[in-house]
């Protein structure tokens, strides 16, 4: 019996793979050499004790229909050696979430009452932190000795593709240059650390040796400023985690002559759309008043509208509602549903229940992350990449 997975390869995006349970490694991947199922290692090719290899089956592994895998090949870097050093970028990501919301439950449990001096022992510790790592790396006995260099190279290119999370905080200027280019050889890295350890020694050492220079002063300012910036991200993460999640859009289920459709609810625009694929798939062709072809213009460019359907019945839930629709051919969007229609039914959209409220007394819930996403890929038929917001 098949069934579908979520499999992502060297930290690339998820795609849907149909396995059995007699389903091998190697038939997803001939060069797997580590794989994590769910938050844990399952696959490990260094591993003596265990006879892994592409003969290994999904059943051996526990592989199930909501099973998630990570799998890591032969060219996934690993400077260290170990490959079970290796820790997927999601998991990272939802440890780093479980630790804020710690944090924050065990200040709120804490009955000393908040204040500056409170806080300032920890402030200065994250300073300290923050510049022993600046020190450790950005200075001129580093970059004179080829060894120290090359072993300082070494780490901050792992760190930067196995932990970046932690270096986005400590060498946010690191980071950034990485992410230019973060596909690039350990040799690409290598050239371009070197070049980024030389620009922050000669900062340091313009301020160190001149401090009231003006480029002096400007480099300080700057330093403050990222170091502004760093509090306020900490604070943020620890207090409010849920802000660092991307925020699901609004849709909800109808129906349009018998046919399911999910809508997303955008009050920001001032017509309601419907794609041509839509229009057929429901049946509505022969209803499009042509005459009504125009152009549209917004944010994302111009495109052009077919025409028009002026009453299109639309079934939420048990209640009915006629809708009209400006006709596009856009595969991205199936159904939006605008503010002239929002208006005309006197909807209230409910962050607070998560519902979208109808005038005459309906409501009906917004969907799930998950079904927003099998929305998107298997009625629109996007392609895999377009579905990722990579952290990028």
């Amino acid at each position: 019996m098949s069934f579908q997975v979520s499999v992502a390869i060297n930290d690339g995006p998820f795609q849907k793979k149909t396995v059995s349970n007699s389903t091998t490694v190697g038939e997803i991947n001939n060069d797997a050499m580590l794989i994590w199922k769910d938050t844990k290692i399952v696959f490990d090719v260094s591993d003596g004790a265990n006879d892994f290899g592409p003969s290994t089956t999904m059943q051996q592994l526990g592989v199930t229909s909501i099973s998630v895998l990570y799998i890591y090949t032969t060219s996934f870097p690993c400077p260290s050696g170990d490959l079970r050093s290796i820790v997927p970028a999601q998991v990272r990501l939802i440890n780093q979430f479980a630790s804020a919301a710690s944090n924050l439950f065990n200040q709120q449990q804490s009955s000393a009452p908040s204040s500056s001096t409170q806080r300032a022992p920890q402030r200065a510790a994250r300073e300290d932190d923050e510049g022993d790592m600046a020190k450790a790396i950005f200075n001129r006995k580093v970059l004179d000795n080829p060894a120290t260099l090359k072993s300082v190279t070494e780490t901050m290119f792992f760190k930067l593709k196995n932990d970046m999370g932690k270096l986005s905080y400590q060498l946010p200027d690191l980071v950034e240059r990485f992410m230019e280019n973060k596909n690039q050889t350990y040799k690409e890295f290598e050239t371009m650390f070197r070049s980024f350890v030389e620009e922050e020694v000669h900062k340091e050492e313009i301020i160190k040796n001149n401090p009231n220079s003006v480029e002096a002063k400007m480099f300080l300012e700057a330093k403050k400023n990222k170091e502004l910036i760093n509090e306020q991200y900490l604070h943020s993460v620890t207090h409010h985690p849920e802000d660092m999640i991307s925020v699901t859009m609004l849709y909800i289920n109808l129906t349009i002559n018998g046919v399911p459709v999910k809508a997303f609810i955008d009050s920001g625009a001032q017509k309601s759309i419907m794609s041509m694929a839509c229009a057929e798939r429901c049946g509505l062709n022969g209803l499009i008043d042509r005459r009504f072809a125009s152009m549209a213009r917004g944010v994302g460019g111009t495109e052009k509208i077919e025409g028009k359907i002026h009453l299109c019945d639309v079934k939420v839930e048990d209640a009915h509602f006629s809708c009209p629709f400006e006709v596009m051919n856009r595969r991205e969007m199936d159904l939006l549903i605008g503010l002239n229609v929002l208006r005309k039914h006197a909807c209230c959209i409910n962050l607070k229940n998560q519902r979208l409220e109808f005038g005459n007394g309906t409501s009906t819930p917004f969907l799930q992350s998950h079904e927003i996403d099998t929305h998107l890929k298997e009625i629109m038929a996007l392609p895999e990449e377009e579905m990722h917001m990579e952290e990028q």
